[in-house]
């Protein structure tokens, strides 16, 4: 199940934190960018990637961002992604909105013996206090985060994740048709579930469907 969007209601914040990073750099190379516009804008992209993903993209698909001292300098690129991740787990550490009635339902999931693993683009030192301050932590049977694993050429964070998860789970031994995922609709993830990388899985958008 992802955390991102699907859980927690995290996207309003790691898109603002994004914007608001990319203004300000772009500010520093004297390019003008409006940080709620770009808000708006982000806000689908971010679903399933990390925010060195979601930058990459934006600067590919955006006309306000193709201004070519912004667009080539990669450094400028790092530092936005850094300055982003430092303000979302700011901005998140106290908590964010759950989704309603969703706590609920996965204590009852663990009541009927459901095992849970929450999949997250955020980083681990992030997603485990939220966790906590939402009581979910004993509920979950392990957790992937977009740093659990080493970046690697041409493969995104939510491959290398879900291969992780396959692996995990292999490893325990739990069959193809026990395993359901759970990711924001039109998400990066669940674009991938439905086109080739993991379709073993069957991919539900609601997590409080009397499916799971």
């Amino acid at each position: 199940m992802a955390f991102d969007g699907i859980i927690a209601d995290t996207l309003p914040l790691r898109a603002q934190a994004l914007a608001e990073a990319i203004a300000l750099e772009c500010a520093a190379l004297d390019v003008t960018v409006h940080a709620p516009a770009l808000c708006r804008s982000l806000m689908p992209l971010l679903p399933g990637r990390t925010f060195n993903e979601c930058l990459a993209v934006a600067v590919e698909q955006m006309p306000a961002l193709q201004h070519e001292r912004f667009r080539h300098d990669l450094t400028a690129h790092d530092i936005v992604a850094i300055r982003a991740q430092r303000d979302w787990a700011m901005a998140a550490a106290h908590g964010v909105p759950l989704r309603d009635g969703l706590l609920d339902h996965m204590h009852k999931l663990v009541a009927r013996g459901v095992r849970i693993v929450v999949r997250s683009d955020s980083q681990r030192r992030e997603v485990e206090p939220l966790l906590r301050l939402a009581g979910l932590d004993d509920s979950i049977l392990f957790l992937r985060c977009a740093d659990d694993l080493p970046r690697r050429t041409r493969v995104t964070s939510v491959q290398a994740s879900y291969e992780a998860i396959e692996a995990r789970l292999e490893r325990m031994r739990i069959p193809w048709v026990q395993r359901d995922a759970v990711e924001v609709p039109g998400g990066t993830a669940a674009c991938m579930l439905l086109e080739s990388a993991s379709p073993r899985y069957f991919l539900l958008t609601d997590p409080l469907t009397k499916a799971l």
